[in-house]
């Protein structure tokens, strides 16, 4: 590793949490393929979801061109119990590619389910 002068982990404050969940399909230009009715094989409509799925989170599923959905306050205020968690820098993965690029990832070690059990559930069940 070559400069330690950098810090190895970057904290976000709270303020600077997201405030919107990013819809990758906005800017895809090949859209997924949709959910099919096992029965009809054909797309499935938001009335045969409803039985699965909460309306928002339908109305979510089924938008492939909004790029972003606020996040409830009341679900970031929840979030803050265990994030925001710092991002690290993969300086030997750096190293090893021998990249310029500046790697990071998210460290998950104060929540030992991972996040992305609870930022899911949270959502889901408000």
């Amino acid at each position: 590793m070559s400069n330690q002068t950098i810090p190895c982990k970057i904290y976000l404050n709270e303020t600077e949490m997201p405030k919107a969940w990013y819809n990758l399909r906005a800017d895809m230009k090949v859209k997924p393929a949709p959910l099919l009715n096992p029965g009809t094989h054909e797309p499935m409509k938001a009335e045969e979801l409803a039985g699965v799925f909460c309306e928002e989170l339908i109305k979510q599923e089924l938008d492939d061109t909004t790029p972003f959905f606020g996040i409830p306050e009341p679900i970031r205020n929840f979030y803050k119990m265990y994030r925001p968690s710092p991002l690290v820098r993969a300086y030997c993965l750096e190293e090893k590619l021998q990249t310029p690029a500046k790697i990071y990832y998210k460290f998950e070690d104060n929540n030992t389910s991972g996040s992305h059990k609870l930022n899911s559930a949270i959502a889901q069940a408000y």
